[in-house]
């Protein structure tokens, strides 16, 4: 028997999926949350606080689907962009021209072994803006590869000979040039492609204490411009733990967060029952019932959920006399 996997992984086709069905009724948070960033006029950084497994990536990636959905500039394929938004509840458009956004996703705890962690960043930004919108002009990207060798002291051949065969990388040695480079850098990203930048960073709690310290300080060092907005999709408490392993147990991590985050904001509830309904938790069966209760009385968060109903599937079963009944598979092998 093959047991059905419930948790939902942030695939492209899952994303636009649970959009057009609003499988936890939280299109309405994203467009409150889109209307926030929206509404950004100078540098900012926002958080988005959630336990472990509350959902947190599904959120800004989809957020970060419809900001670039929204945006002409944008080479996502119409049918994509309109099953991505055709249910968002967007009042009526008032006929004036819209500010537009582009945004890019970095999981942090995927390059967490890098020892600049700006210059992956700046290597994920244009490689994700190289594939979704053209790029009219090659000398953004000339300019990516010429901070990454000022600050690394070599070149990234992922961007430097893969897009470009100039060698413009000899005289951005100075902290001020590569400063100035950066902003060089997001100036021509926003030039055609929107007015503000919004860069989602997850699982900055995960990380080495050393690679999120450097992040978060070389973000507000390098990274610091009026048209760009930053989403950390954090566990604060976690972070705050991050936090004191790199500067002591008596550090004040929490006021330390506070010099980076100028607004925090919990991750919006599922609506369990459309939760329940999607995973099949829903009939009148007594272990049903107890399962829901169990949930509730220890406050399980979705991804707890899904594999504690895995585990409740697999433990009731009720195996026939054919032998082969009796074996179970799962992702990380087979049992009985």
């Amino acid at each position: 028997m093959l047991m059905k996997k419930y948790e939902m992984l942030p695939t492209e086709e899952n994303l636009i999926e649970t959009l057009y069905n609003d499988t936890i009724n939280r299109n309405k948070d994203i467009v409150y949350f889109y209307n926030i960033l929206q509404a950004q006029e100078s540098a900012s950084a926002i958080a988005i606080d959630g336990r472990w497994g509350s959902g947190k990536t599904f959120f800004v990636r989809q957020t970060k689907m419809v900001i670039n959905a929204l945006n002409p500039s944008s080479a996502i394929d119409e049918e994509t962009k309109a099953k991505a938004t055709v249910r968002l509840p967007f009042p009526k458009n008032d006929g004036e021209n819209e500010n537009y956004s582009i945004a890019v996703y970095y999981d942090a705890w995927e390059n967490d072994n890098d020892t600049e962690p700006v210059l992956s960043l700046i290597y994920e930004i244009t490689k994700q803006l190289s594939i979704d919108f053209s790029l009219s002009d090659i000398s953004i990207v000339k300019t990516a590869g010429a901070i990454i060798e000022a600050i690394s002291g070599h070149n990234v051949n992922g961007i430097k000979d893969a897009l470009t065969s100039e060698d413009p990388f000899t005289k951005f040695k100075e902290q001020k040039d590569v400063e100035q480079k950066i902003k060089d850098f997001f100036a021509g990203l926003l030039a055609e492609r929107g007015n503000r930048l919004v860069i989602f960073i997850d699982e900055l709690d995960r990380c080495k204490p050393t690679f999120a310290v450097h992040l978060l300080e070389q973000i507000k060092h390098y990274i610091y411009d009026d048209r760009i907005t930053f989403v950390f999709s954090v566990n604060l408490e976690q972070l705050q733990h991050t936090i004191k392993h790199y500067y002591g147990v008596d550090f004040d991590s929490c006021r330390y967060l506070d010099r980076f985050f100028d607004l925090r904001i919990s991750i919006p509830p599922a609506n369990m029952e459309k939760f329940y309904s999607e995973m099949g938790l829903e009939s009148r069966y007594y272990v049903d019932i107890v399962t829901k209760r169990i949930i509730k009385m220890y406050n399980f968060e979705l991804r707890e959920i899904t594999r504690f109903y895995s585990q409740i599937k697999a433990a009731v079963y009720e195996p026939t006399h054919d032998n082969n009944k009796y074996d179970f598979s799962f992702p990380d092998g087979k049992g009985r």
